[in-house]
C-alpha cells in the first residue's frame, strides 16, 4: 500500500520527534470488539451534523446492530444501540468441522490444479485426477452438501465485529463449492447432464446465499462462486447428451438468481456498518491495529506512527462525517445500473485529492475505507452480466427469446448476439477485459 497523504503539515512535530529520540507506541488490539458495534463514540459525539448522520442511519436500520437485529426500543420508542456478545453462527460452526482450517490449504492447492480457468472441459488425465479426488474427499463433499441444503442454512454476516469479523468460513465455502462442481465434471464425464444439475442447484444456492449478504467481502465471495456454478452450467449445456428439457431446466435456475437478485446498495450498506465500526476503534486508540506492518513502516518513515495517530485524533469527526456524506452518495448511486456510476466515483476521488495535504484530510476514510469504489460496483454489475448472458442464450435455444434487444447491465451496451444452425452466441459481455462469452448448442 502506497501513502497517499501529503505530510507537509506535520512535518515540523516529526523533525521534533526524531531530535527527541521517542519510541514508537506499541500497537494495540481490542480486546472485545463487540462493544464498539454501539457506536459509543459516535452517539457522544458534539458534532451536530455528525449526529444528524446517527439520527438518519438509526431512522434506516442501518447501524451495525440493526443490520443484525439487534436495537431494541427505549421508552420513548427510539431506537437504542445495546452491545451483543459475538455469538459464532452455528452453520459456520459446522462447515468448520466439516472443511477444518488445518485442511483447507492442502485441498485447496489441488483443487487448483484440476479446477479449469475457463469453460469446464477437462483433458483425461485430468479427469483422472478428478475421479482420484472424488474418492477421496467423498465424505466431506456428501456432508457440505447436506449441510448447504438445508432449508435454514445460513451464512450471516457478524456486523458487530466490523473488520475483526471472521471471514475464513468463506475458505470452506470456496472449497466444498469447487468439491461439488467436480462432481459434476464426473457425472458429465460419465454421460449424464441431467444429474448434473443437481450439484449445479447447490452451487447457485450458496452463491445466492453469499451475494445477499450485507457485505462488500460476501456480496464479492458470492459473485466468485457464482463464476464458478456457470462454468458447471456450461458444461451441462454444451454436453453432447444435453437434451431441451436439460436447456429449460437451466434456464429455469438463472430465472431464479435473476429474480431474487440483490440490490447493490445492501453490499455497501453493510461496508458502511464496517466503516462506523472502524471509526469506534479508531476512537478507542486501536488506529495501529488496522494497518499491517508494511503500512506501518511507511507510515513511521514518513511521518511518525504518534504524530499520525495525534493527527487522525484531532479531526476524526470530520474524518467520519465525510465517510458518511461520500457513502450515502455510493448507496444513492445504485439506484442507476454500474454504467452509470462513473461520475459519483471520480468525484469521490476528486474530493479527496483535494483535501490531502490539509488539516481537514479524511486519513481513515481514504487509507483504509474508500478503497476501489468503482471496482467493487463493477464485480456486481459483471456477475449479472454473466448471468444474463447465459440466460439470453438459453433462452434462445429453447425458442423463447426476448422481442427486443438486451442491454448488459455492466457496459450499458447491447449483448452482441449471433445465432447459426449449430449454435447460439452471446457475447460483448466485458469487452475490456475479455470475458468469454456464452455459447449454447441449437438441439
Amino acid at each position: 500500500m502506497h501513502s497517499r497523504w501529503n505530510f507537509t503539515f506535520l512535518m515540523l512535530p516529526l523533525l521534533c520527534c526524531l531530535a527527541c529520540n521517542q519510541s514508537e507506541p506499541p500497537i494495540k488490539t481490542p480486546i472485545d470488539a463487540a462493544q464498539y458495534a454501539s457506536l459509543p463514540g459516535l452517539t457522544d459525539t458534539h458534532n451536530a451534523e455528525l449526529q444528524a448522520e446517527l439520527a438518519r442511519l438509526l431512522a434506516e436500520q442501518a447501524t451495525p446492530l440493526q443490520l443484525m437485529g439487534n436495537a431494541s426500543r427505549s421508552s420513548s420508542n427510539q431506537p437504542r444501540l445495546e452491545a451483543v456478545p459475538d455469538v459464532s453462527s452455528s452453520a459456520i460452526s459446522r462447515l468448520d468441522v466439516i472443511i477444518p482450517p488445518n485442511f483447507r490449504d492442502s485441498c485447496r492447492e489441488r483443487l487448483d490444479k484440476v479446477w479449469p480457468t475457463e469453460g469446464f472441459a477437462f483433458t483425461p488425465a485430468t479427469l483422472y485426477v478428478v475421479s482420484t479426488l472424488m474418492q477421496r474427499y467423498r465424505t466431506k463433499r456428501e456432508q457440505y452438501e447436506k449441510e448447504v441444503s438445508a432449508v435454514d442454512f445460513q451464512l450471516p454476516v457478524n456486523h458487530s465485529l466490523g473488520l475483526s469479523a471472521d471471514t475464513t468460513y468463506l475458505d470452506a465455502v470456496e472449497i466444498g463449492h469447487r468439491l461439488a462442481g467436480l462432481y459434476a465434471a464426473e457425472l458429465l464425464a460419465g454421460g449424464d447432464p441431467e444429474a448434473a444439475i443437481n450439484s449445479l442447484h447447490l452451487m447457485l444456492r450458496v452463491s445466492e446465499l453469499l451475494a445477499n449478504g450485507k457485505s462488500i467481502v460476501s456480496r464479492g465471495a458470492g459473485a466468485v462462486r457464482r463464476s464458478e456454478a456457470l462454468q458447471v452450467l456450461e458444461g451441462i449445456a454444451q454436453h453432447p447428451a444435453a437434451t431441451p428439457s436439460v436447456h429449460r431446466q437451466l434456464k429455469m435456475l438463472l430465472d431464479q438468481q435473476l429474480e431474487r437478485w440483490p440490490d447493490d446498495a445492501n453490499a455497501w450498506i453493510g461496508d458502511r456498518a464496517q466503516g462506523l465500526h472502524t471509526y469506534e476503534l479508531v476512537r478507542g486508540g486501536y488506529l495501529l491495529s488496522l494497518f499491517t506492518y508494511g503500512e506501518l513502516r511507511e507510515y513511521r518513515d514518513e511521518i511518525g506512527i504518534q504524530q499520525l495517530a495525534k493527527a487522525v485524533a484531532n479531526n476524526i469527526d470530520q474524518d467520519e462525517l465525510f465517510y458518511l456524506h461520500t457513502m450515502r452518495d455510493v448507496v444513492d448511486a445504485c439506484r442507476k445500473p454500474h454504467y452509470e456510476r462513473g461520475p459519483v466515483f471520480r468525484r469521490i476521488d476528486a474530493n479527496l485529492e483535494l483535501l490531502r495535504g490539509r488539516d481537514s484530510y479524511p486519513f481513515v476514510a481514504d487509507q483504509l475505507l474508500l478503497l476501489q469504489l468503482d471496482q467493487g460496483s463493477r464485480s456486481m454489475a459483471l456477475d449479472r452480466a454473466r448471468c444474463e448472458a447465459w440466460a439470453l442464450a438459453l433462452s434462445i435455444a429453447i425458442g423463447s427469446g426476448p422481442t427486443e434487444p438486451t442491454i448488459n447491465p455492466l457496459t450499458g451496451d447491447e449483448f452482441f448476439v449471433d445465432v447459426t444452425e449449430s449454435q447460439i452466441v452471446v457475447d460483448a459481455v466485458d469487452p475490456d477485459r475479455g470475458q468469454p462469452a456464452a455459447i449454447v448448442p441449437r438441439l
